[in-house]
């Protein structure tokens, strides 16, 4: 269902916002290191049993950031 033009609604109201405006700028300045889907690749690493510090030293980026996201996107425990 389309909103009549000048209601101020959304041209697309099933658009979804992406959540990537959550992340502060330090976690956005790492995730292209990621590749073009970094929940599903840290969801697989950890689904593999890497661990943080694992992850970071392959990818070469701060373990706090590996940690900070596995906790923002509640990726394993």
């Amino acid at each position: 269902m389309y909103r009549k033009p000048g209601t101020g609604g959304p041209a697309f109201p099933t658009e979804r916002r992406s959540k990537r405006h959550k992340l502060t700028y330090e976690l956005q300045k790492y995730l292209h290191v990621l590749g073009p889907t970094p929940k599903q690749c840290l969801e697989t690493l950890a689904d593999l049993g890497l661990s943080d510090p694992e992850i970071a030293r392959y990818y070469r980026i701060p373990r706090a950031v590996v940690t900070d996201l596995r906790r923002i996107w509640r990726i394993g425990a």
